[in-house]
């Protein structure tokens, strides 16, 4: 009864979270602009006086996405842009009443920075409004680039090479942008792509626009470009050969290896829109580290994908928008063993892009033996085709176990549907799936299911889904922690934005889940409510929050590999209390605490976090995560902490540590890595990995040690 009323709350919320619809296009049209050709190629050093620009198109007319939506900006951002064969470029103006308060602290190429002042660009080069191309620079000239994909997924991870520059000026800071036509597919058929410009002052934690819509910049309320053509991409290859030596000690056995590594990646563009990405002897040692994670449920922890291969393209393999469990396809499931040890990879070869309206993305990997899983063939095919405006239909089909000599298959299909002018000129959106795998040794009850909806508005926003699992669904190249299930889950947010005072928005939420058995047992179910959540106009904020649980465990488990939690079914409820101040403050602050019931005891969890940014040159960073577990069988105080620190001496070299420590795991880790970035498409790595266990009085035994160096230079034709 609890499920169906908040079932039905749900969904009507998701009938009538409307607002309005707020467009801001000239004369209720698309805002577009013709670019001219530049006839000599501006220097990219953020000054703006090159010849060029005093002939390229002027784009001025912005618009303010917060704190006001659709009001004036209060400092002017002019932006110019031209192009020529080889690259399309961008010059912004981004005035500044006070340029000595203008935030630029992060020096590391490809690192976040929320806390600096920023300007960006969109391209969406086949102009569908649905994906685009992401790139991002601050006022020290460090990029940032992404994909979006489907109106709705942000890929952090993807890289590609382009240039920009930036300087500061007596009335604000500049930039310069180039990006080369070889880093990005398009259509040669058509001269209109999509296009859109932003931009960011973070003390005032204001954002301007181009084009938007409810202060949304999703490729669907972008602008358009038009006037591009003959352009070149060359033979569209990229050849990237690396070196590797690699020291590795195990310190308990004392062995010590030396390995001297070659790598090769090719990239050929096989169309302009289809590229074929080639690797041999793959070296992932200098892939960054994960950050320490504690387990405080019986299931598996998610770890995120951070291998420069496999992140390249990833948006194209994504299916179903599905978050964690029953991913069709993880990465991280090759070359790494079921315990997360490496394992080698001989090589593989990626198909990836855009035929038309469809999109195709194609892996083959051959995977090295481990212990005694043989050497393995992987594959994964994901393709899709836009329909509609803006939804798509689309097919996942893999093949191969990674961790196991017995054969595994999956296919599945998925509907994504996406309306921008939904129910009451809301964006209204839906993800469909379902897949079936085939396991050897496994019959029947191999399938699994999923729907959501979700109005995703700035005023109220509403979601709502299910996912059925069952018991032998097993997708051994993706992710699963939960087989035999039902899983129901909704929830809304209201948000007000005052027009005066010392906040600049007021949230209250609430979110459900509740999952059974296949015969519709509860095994978990919870229910969230946060009454108030504050953000300043500095972005500080803070929130209260309530949360009640149920959790039937079928079986005895261990927490921290010490405490037993035996079979049984166990209400509690929790409380949770949190501050932190904004991002671009040189010294930012997080506490956050969290008490009440746990399987059957008591759990207080206690965080906290500092950042220091004492210039755009050094950076410090600290976070302590303590849980008192108080239950039945006994007691334990869980820590996790690391330390990080960035040592940036330009924008091209930087020296970055990060240490960790998890008395849970009992272990102790350090990663130093010196980097050196003289341009897009060249890199050299230095990396230090050092492993040590932790004795219960806190002493520490070094278990292994390894050095690595790595060169890497892209030869593009």
């Amino acid at each position: 009864m609890r499920v169906t009323v908040r079932a039905l709350a749900a969904v009507t919320l998701l009938l009538f979270a409307a607002d309005g619809w707020s467009a801001y296009t000239e004369h209720g049209e698309r805002k577009s602009f013709e670019i001219s050709r530049a006839e000599t190629a501006p220097v990219i050093d953020g000054r703006l006086d090159d010849a060029v620009w005093s002939n390229a198109v002027v784009v001025d007319d912005f618009h303010q996405t917060s704190p006001t939506d659709g009001a004036s900006p209060t400092e002017a951002t002019v932006v110019r842009v031209a192009y020529d064969d080889e690259n399309l470029y961008i010059a912004a103006d981004l005035h500044d009443s006070h340029p000595e308060e203008i935030l630029a602290s992060q020096l590391i190429q490809g690192r976040l920075f929320f806390s600096d002042d920023r300007f960006w660009v969109t391209i969406d080069s086949f102009n569908t409004g649905r994906n685009d191309y992401f790139f991002q620079v601050n006022a020290n000239g460090v990029r940032r680039e992404a994909l979006r994909e489907n109106n709705s997924s942000f890929i952090e991870e993807w890289s590609a090479i382009w240039h920009a520059e930036s300087a500061v000026h007596d009335h604000g800071w500049a930039t310069e942008i180039a990006i080369p036509f070889k880093s990005i597919s398009f259509s040669p058929e058509s001269d209109t792509w999509g296009i859109n410009f932003g931009r960011g002052i973070v003390r005032k934690q204001e954002y301007n626009m181009w084009s938007s819509h409810e202060r949304q910049d999703w490729p669907a309320y972008g602008g358009e470009i038009s006037g591009i053509d003959e352009i070149e991409q060359g033979l569209g290859l990229d050849v990237v050969p690396s070196f590797s030596i690699s020291q590795r000690r195990d310190l308990g056995q004392g062995d010590d290896k030396l390995d001297l590594e070659p790598s090769l990646d090719v990239r050929y563009r096989i169309t302009l829109s289809l590229s074929a990405t080639f690797t041999l002897n793959t070296d992932f040692s200098t892939a960054e580290v994960d950050e320490q994670q504690v387990a405080l449920d019986r299931f598996s922890l998610f770890f995120p994908e951070k291998r420069d291969f496999f992140l390249q393209d990833a948006g194209i393999f994504e299916f179903g928008n599905i978050g964690t469990n029953g991913r069709p396809f993880f990465s991280r499931r090759i070359g790494l063993s079921s315990d997360g040890e490496a394992v080698g990879i001989d090589g593989g070869v990626k198909l990836t892009g855009r035929i038309g309206d469809f999109n195709v993305g194609t892996l083959a990997i051959r995977q090295e033996g481990h212990g005694v899983v043989d050497a393995q063939d992987l594959f994964v095919a994901r393709g899709s085709k836009n329909v509609l405006d803006e939804s798509a239909i689309g097919f996942i089909a893999t093949h191969g176990d990674p961790n196991s000599n017995a054969s595994n298959s999956v296919v599945g299909v998925d509907f994504l549907y996406r309306d921008s002018d939904g129910p009451f000129g809301e964006i209204f959106t839906g993800n469909f799936w379902a897949q079936q795998s085939r396991t050897e040794g496994l019959s029947g009850d191999d399938r699994a299911y999923g729907i959501d909806l979700e109005i995703p508005s700035d005023v109220l926003s509403a979601y709502i889904g299910t996912q059925i699992v069952e018991e032998n669904f097993n997708p051994a190249l993706g992710f699963i922690n939960r087989t035999g299930i039902r899983r129901y889950n909704g929830g809304m947010r209201y948000r007000t934005r005052p027009e005066t005072g010392r906040w600049r928005a007021i949230n209250h939420r609430i979110d459900f889940s509740r999952t059974t058995d296949m015969d519709g047992e509860i095994l978990s179910d919870w229910t969230r409510i946060r009454p108030i959540s504050l953000y300043s106009h500095r972005d500080d904020f803070l929130f209260v929050e309530w949360e009640r649980n149920e959790e039937n465990v079928r079986d005895d488990f261990e927490l921290f590999g010490r405490l037993d939690v035996p079979a049984g079914n166990y209400r509690f409820d929790r409380y949770r209390a949190e501050i932190a101040t904004g991002m671009q403050r040189p010294l930012r602050v997080v506490l956050s605490i969290q008490d009440g019931g746990f399987f059957g005891g008591d759990r207080l969890e206690k965080f906290v976090e500092l950042q220091w940014r004492q210039s755009a040159h050094f950076f410090l960073g600290l976070s302590f995560t303590e849980n008192v577990v108080e239950l039945p069988d006994g007691d334990f105080t869980a820590h996790l902490a690391s330390l990080r620190s960035d040592f940036a001496f330009n924008s091209r070299w930087s020296w970055s540590n990060l240490l960790q420590y998890d008395n849970t795991a009992e272990a102790f880790a350090i990663n130093s890595r010196v980097r050196y970035v003289p341009e897009a498409g060249q890199e050299m790595l230095f990396v230090l990995n050092h492993g040590a266990d932790v004795s219960p009085s806190n002493r520490l035994s070094s278990t292994q040690s390894e050095l690595n160096l790595k060169v890497m230079y892209t030869f593009r034709y």
